[in-house]
This record gives C-alpha cells, structure tokens and sequence, in this order.
C-alpha cells in the first residue's frame, strides 16, 4: 500500500520550517529534514525542488501579505487628499499583522541568509523611505507644509521605523510584550514624524 502522500507533504512542510527557524537558510540540511521525515533526500524532491523552493513554499503567503498592506497603502495616499497615516492605529496593526504572519516574518527577517530574500528587511526599508517622500510631496502639493529633511535623513528615519517593529521577532516577544513595544515606538517616532509632514 503506497504511502499518503498528503501526510508526507505535512510532515515535510513541519520539518523544514523547524529547520529553517532553528538553523537559518545557509546552515539548513535537507539531510536532517529527510531524516525526520523518513524519507530519503532524494524522496524531498518529488515534493519541492530545492531548498529555495522549500523556503518560498513557507513565505510566500507573508510575501503577499506584505504586499497587499503597501499596495493599499499607496492608494490611499495617491487617491484621498483627507488621508492621514496618523489617524491609524499602527502600533496595533502591526502587532495583529506579525502574529497574523508570525513564522514567515521570523524566516524573512531573522533567516533568509543566503537566501533571495536575504535583503527583505532593506528592500522595506527602500520603500518606507520612498513612499514618505511621496506622502511629503503630495501634502505639499495640496497645500501643506512638510519640512524640507536630507535623503540621509529620510533614510535614517525609514531604517529606525522599519527595524523597531521587526524588534518583536528579533526577541521573540510575547504578543503583550509586543503591544507594549509598539506602544513606546508609537510615543517616540510619531509625535516627530506628524511634525515632519506638517502634520502636528
């Protein structure tokens, strides 16, 4: 009686993301994954087509998840004069989002050395730099008056926004340590930032 491929295919998914988390895309073994699963490496094959294969299978989901957040983010600025990020509740957002995601982040972030997705944290980073300064232009075409700031600091303030809410996986925090953490990023950054968009 052949073996339930379906059970295999889970058993391969738990291992690897096991893997993966414990050991980071460089370190991890095909050869350990296969041994847990009781089958041969060979036998990981039918199933995925290497390891980047295995890695994109388990954060393709958050890749799109990620996605969908700046793509509707964007709209907003680009279609609603009236938008203001400040009247958001960030700060819980990205809580619920992590713990929503909470594997695929911690592989994004904390694992994907040597992997494609090794500069997902900068490529972040790029792009919060980029739609601030397009948020600015937009409140000073409609009238506002953002402060005029470098590039460097544009970039400085996108690095320290971006890297303080992935501290959360970093540390492995609780979900109510979490809140607490953005709660304080929230108290630091924003009262600056609405002065910088002219916001205040």
């Amino acid at each position: 009686m052949p073996r339930d491929k379906t059970d295999t295919n889970a058993k391969i998914i738990r291992y690897m993301k096991e893997e993966f988390l414990t050991y980071g895309y460089e370190q991890a073994s095909l050869n350990r994954v296969s041994a847990k699963v009781g089958i041969t490496t060979a036998g990981l094959y039918k199933h995925f087509k290497g390891k980047e294969d295995m890695f994109y299978y388990l954060v393709k989901d958050t890749l799109a998840a990620f996605e969908e957040v700046t793509d509707s983010s964007e709209s907003r600025m680009e279609t609603d004069d009236s938008y203001n990020p400040f009247d958001d509740d960030w700060a819980k957002f990205w809580v619920d989002f992590i713990y929503e995601h909470y594997d695929g982040i911690k592989l994004l972030i904390c694992c994907s050395e040597g992997s494609v997705y090794e500069g997902f944290e900068d490529r972040l980073i790029a792009y919060e730099e980029a739609a601030n300064k397009r948020y600015a232009e937009i409140l000073a075409s409609s009238g506002r008056n953002p402060k005029k700031i470098t590039d460097l600091q544009w970039h400085i303030l996108a690095t320290a926004y971006v890297h303080l809410i992935f501290e959360i996986v970093r540390h492995d925090m609780a979900k109510e340590e979490a809140a607490q953490h953005m709660r304080f990023v929230s108290t630091l950054l924003y009262p600056g930032w609405k002065e910088i968009f002219g916001l205040g």
